[in-house]
C-alpha cells in the first residue's frame, strides 16, 4: 500500500473521531452546566486546559474569557486558528478524504462531503445559536452513521485498518482527556464520600461517552469517582474503554504488518508495553498515584505509538529502511 494513501486513511479517520469526541466534551460541559450548580470556570477553563489550548486561547482573548461558555464554544467550534476545533478537525478529515477519493467508497464520500456542507450552512449555525446541546447531538450522530457507512461499505483491507488503527488510537486519547476535565474542575478524586458535585461530574463524564446504560447493567453499585474511572480504563467489552480501544489497536497493527517483517517493529513494540503496564495496574493503584498523572502518562504513551507508526509507515525514511538497504 502507498505510504502516502495509509497515511491519509489513518489521519481522516482520527480527525472525524476528533471532531465526535470534541462535540462529546463540549456536551457534557453543557449538561453539567444543568446539573450541578458551580461557576463556569469550573466547566470552560479546564476543558481549555485538557485541550492544551488554555494558553493560546488567553493569548487572543484574555484571560476573562476562558470562563465565558459562549467564547470557549466559539473557539472550539469555528475558530480556524485552533488546530483543535470542530471546524479545523472537519476540514482536516475532509481534505485527506478528498485526496484517496479512489480508497474510500462512494458513500462514505457523500456522507462526509455532505456532513461538511451541512456545518458550514446558516442552519447549522442558527441551530448552535439556538440550541447548542442538540447542535453537538447531530454531530454525535452524523459521526456514528459515517463510522457505521465505513464498516458497511469498504473493504476490510489495509486500508480499512489503518482507519480503524487512528480512530482508535484517538478515541483512546480523547477518553483519558475527558475523564481528566474532571480533575481540572474539582480536584483530585478522593477515596472519601464524595461531594453532589462530584458524582454529578462523574455522571456527565458517562453521558459523555455513551457510558451509561453500559455502566449500570455492567456494574451494582452507584457511579461513584472510582468505579466511573475504573469502568472506563478498563472494562474489556465497552468500546469506548481505554483497554478496549488499545486491545483493538492491537488486533489492527497485527493485521498490518506481516508476521516476519521488521517495519513496524517500533509501533508494536510500544503498543505491547502499554497494553502490559495497563493488564498489570488497577484502578486502585492508578487512583494511589494519581489519576491525573497516570491519565496523563496514557496519552503521552498514545502520542507516542502514534508517532512510531509514522516512522515506521508513512515516513520516506526510517532508520529501519536505512539498515535494511
Amino acid at each position: 500500500m502507498i505510504a502516502r494513501v495509509a497515511e491519509q486513511c489513518f489521519w481522516m479517520a482520527r480527525y472525524l473521531e476528533r471532531v465526535e469526541n470534541t462535540a462529546r466534551q463540549i456536551q457534557v460541559n453543557v449538561s453539567f452546566l444543568l446539573d450541578a450548580d458551580l461557576p463556569e470556570l469550573t466547566h470552560w477553563r479546564p476543558m481549555l486546559l485538557v485541550a492544551g489550548e488554555l494558553d493560546h486561547f488567553v493569548a487572543r482573548f484574555g484571560e476573562p474569557a476562558a470562563d465565558r461558555g459562549d467564547r470557549v464554544q466559539d473557539y472550539m467550534v469555528w475558530d480556524d486558528q485552533n488546530p483543535v476545533s470542530l471546524q479545523t478537525s472537519l476540514r482536516s478529515a475532509r481534505d485527506n478524504a478528498r485526496t484517496i477519493r479512489e480508497t474510500i467508497s462512494l458513500e462514505m464520500w457523500v456522507g462526509l462531503n455532505s456532513f461538511w456542507l451541512w456545518f458550514h450552512d446558516r442552519e447549522a449555525q442558527q441551530i448552535f445559536r439556538r440550541d447548542p446541546h442538540a447542535f453537538y447531538e447531530e454531530i454525535r450522530e452524523t459521526c456514528g452513521h459515517l463510522a457505521g457507512t465505513t464498516q458497511d461499505t469498504m473493504l476490510h483491507d489495509e486500508a480499512f485498518d489503518f482507519m480503524r488503527l487512528g480512530t482508535l488510537l484517538e478515541r483512546a486519547g480523547q477518553v483519558c482527556r475527558m475523564l481528566d476535565i474532571k480533575y481540572h474542575a474539582l480536584g483530585p478524586t478522593s477515596q472519601l464520600p464524595e461531594s453532589p458535585a462530584e458524582a454529578a461530574q462523574w455522571l456527565a463524564i458517562l453521558r459523555s461517552c455513551s457510558a451509561s446504560e453500559a455502566f449500570f447493567k455492567r456494574m451494582s453499585v452507584s457511579p461513584r469517582g472510582p468505579v466511573v474511572a475504573g469502568f472506563l480504563l478498563f472494562e474489556p467489552d465497552f468500546p469506548r474503554s481505554v483497554m478496549h480501544c488499545l486491545t483493538r489497536a492491537w488486533h489492527f497493527m497485527r493485521r498490518i504488518r506481516p508476521s516476519d517483517s521488521l517495519i513496524g517493529q517500533r509501533s508494536t513494540t510500544l503498543m505491547q508495553n502499554l497494553l502490559r503496564t495497563l493488564r498489570a495496574t488497577s484502578i486502585e493503584r492508578m487512583l494511589e498515584r494519581g489519576l491525573h498523572l497516570e491519565l496523563d502518562r496514557i496519552v503521552s504513551r498514545v502520542a507516542e505509538i502514534s508517532e512510531a507508526i509514522a516512522l515506521d509507515y508513512f515516513s520516506p525514511e526510517t532508520p529501519i529502511r536505512s539498515e535494511s538497504a
